[in-house]
């Protein structure tokens, strides 16, 4: 892929040996940490300029601005502290201390908690912003070095170098609930807007890697990426951008498709990169040459791909688009389409059945392409199969239909899992746990953004209350009936372990005919259904 250097904005210079950049919220200030001077830089992004150099303790590292933009929360190094800097006098206010050679860290979407890697005591501390203290720390693995907080806040994702893992933290309970293998220096991590997925870089196997975090598991990885350091996600969730020390590069990753889509050139060393809150402007912090570039974001259309039915929302961005009259995909006029501001459309694909140029005509005469949209095979759910299931989940669900060659996750409610296998007539999955028993929409998703729906049952593990008449000849051919919970599914009654005849009456009855005994004597009564197995011991007397 060629890679380009016109993008390039000018270079920001900023304090020595530069590493972390933070934006805030309303997207008018970058706060860059510099390791070398023990200071952080106050970038104005509307004059591209530092206002200001505020002074930390020895070897600022991470920083992160909180939800209201009140505070910014810097890692010092050097003296095992965080520093609290009040962003509307751009002074600190407070040293937390009690960290270990603190690296990464991050606040709460609440903005109640902040999270750091403690990188000398292999453990995550964690800070309450009201009183500035350390309330808890979560042992993890070797080398802790960054952490991402997913968007409920639930979940805390640590990168590891020296273990080479990736640990998932349960922020209620404050313990480690899984451990990610197999990668090779783990450097960057961050959360998709919509807590889907998490991306990590592997400085050492340049790449990176695609977290599903509803399964803990890598369902993807971008390969060709030399030197990974840092990763940004756009707000919209369809476009990272990503950090590459090893050719002094950053790269545009399309997160519908997980590719490279275009490498921009001539930075220094780049470490660590944000996108500020319009989606428009990416700041590369150079560790090189001790500078932070300004680079606006990748022109095109995002999504790029829809169904042949139409109705996908795309978001065109580009240049001197304020001023446009219309916009066309291929020969049809879009459905409708909103000019947000000089930077951005938000356009609704038309009905179409092919792949087609985007255009957009500014004013009355001038008319140029802006992207390009790939329409695809409108996606069908026929069938799922099983229809049920127990609410611990882990049993392989296979889906069924035409078009599904393109699926992206499948949904049980609010919950994502990414498919274990992909054919355009099947797709198959795990089944996620449930908190509660009951119906469950199933939702494929594709990346023709279609919708195939069905309809999943989580059933509660069954119970046996009574078994009437509980005796009976050892000839068998008795009826009795079974009365407990859960029993709808039921699959299989057996009597003194011999499969039983049996019909379901309800939920809570089931008719069953005892099969003959070898010998008088109680016989357990065991039902099992897609919920579990439940057994009464000796329910049942053969005579």
């Amino acid at each position: 892929m060629e890679t380009n250097e016109s993008l390039l904005a000018e270079e920001i210079p900023v304090g020595h040996a530069p590493i972390v950049a933070a934006c805030t919220p309303d997207g008018r200030h970058v706060y860059v940490t510099n390791f070398g001077s023990s200071s952080v830089s106050v970038i104005d992004t509307t004059t591209r300029s530092v206002i200001t150099t505020i002074g930390v303790t020895s070897g600022p590292w991470g920083v992160s601005v909180a939800p209201d933009g009140l505070r910014a929360y810097v890692a010092c190094f050097g003296n095992d502290s965080v520093a609290v800097i009040d962003t509307a006098t751009r002074t600190v206010t407070a040293s937390i201390p009690g960290l270990n050679s603190p690296l990464g860290l991050t606040v709460s979407p609440d903005g109640s908690r902040l999270y750091v890697a403690s990188q000398g005591g292999n453990r995550v501390d964690v800070i309450s912003t009201a009183t500035e203290t350390v309330i808890a720390s979560v042992p993890v693995g070797i080398g802790p070095r960054n952490v991402a907080i997913t968007p409920d806040g639930t979940e805390v994702y640590v990168t590891e170098e020296g273990a080479n893992v990736v640990e998932v933290i349960d922020t209620a309970t404050h313990t480690v609930i899984a451990t990610l293998t197999g990668f090779l220096f783990p450097r960057m991590v961050t959360v998709s807007p919509d807590g889907q997925r998490v991306y990590v870089t592997e400085y050492g196997g340049n790449k990176l890697d695609v977290i599903d975090t509803a399964t803990h598991t890598v369902v993807d990885t971008v390969t060709g990426l030399p030197i990974p350091f840092g990763v940004a996600v756009s707000h919209d969730g369809l476009l990272a951008y990503v950090a590459r020390d090893g050719d002094d590069s950053v790269s545009a990753v399309d997160l519908i498709r997980n590719e490279i889509i275009d490498t921009v050139s001539g930075f220094h060393a780049p470490s660590w990169l944000v996108v500020t809150p319009d989606d428009l402007e990416v700041y590369v912090v150079n560790n090189g040459n001790e500078t932070v570039s300004v680079l606006p974001t990748l022109s095109g259309a995002y999504p790029d791909v829809g169904p042949m039915s139409g109705g996908t929302p795309v978001h065109i961005i580009g240049e001197g688009l304020g001023n446009t009259t219309a916009v066309r995909f291929g020969c049809q006029p879009a459905t409708s389409f909103t000019v947000l501001n000089d930077h951005e459309i938000l356009a609704v694909a038309p009905r179409l059945a092919t792949d087609v140029k985007i255009d957009a005509t500014i004013g009355q005469h001038t008319t140029r392409t802006v992207g390009r949209f790939h329409y695809l095979p409108d996606s069908m759910l026929t069938n799922i199969s099983p229809t049920s299931g127990p609410l611990s989940g882990g049993g392989t669900l296979a889906l069924t239909g035409r078009g599904l060659i393109t699926t992206t996750s499948v949904r049980f409610g609010d919950v994502a899992v990414t498919p274990s296998s992909v054919l355009d007539d099947k797709v198959t999955v795990t089944v996620p746990p449930a908190e509660t028993a009951g119906p469950v929409p199933v939702t494929v998703v594709t990346r023709s953004n279609s919708y195939g729906r069905a309809t999943f049952t989580y059933v509660g593990s069954p119970g046996i209350t009574s078994v009437t008449p509980s005796t009976g000849s050892t000839a068998g051919g008795d009826p009795v009936l079974i009365v407990g919970t859960e029993l709808a599914s039921t699959q299989s009654v057996t009597i003194g372990g011999v499969a039983a005849a049996f019909g379901v009456i309800s939920d809570t009855r089931i008719a069953a005919i005892t099969p003959p005994a070898a010998a008088p004597g109680p016989a357990n009564v065991t039902v099992t259904t897609t919920g579990g197995t439940a057994t009464a011991p000796g329910a049942f007397i053969y005579t």
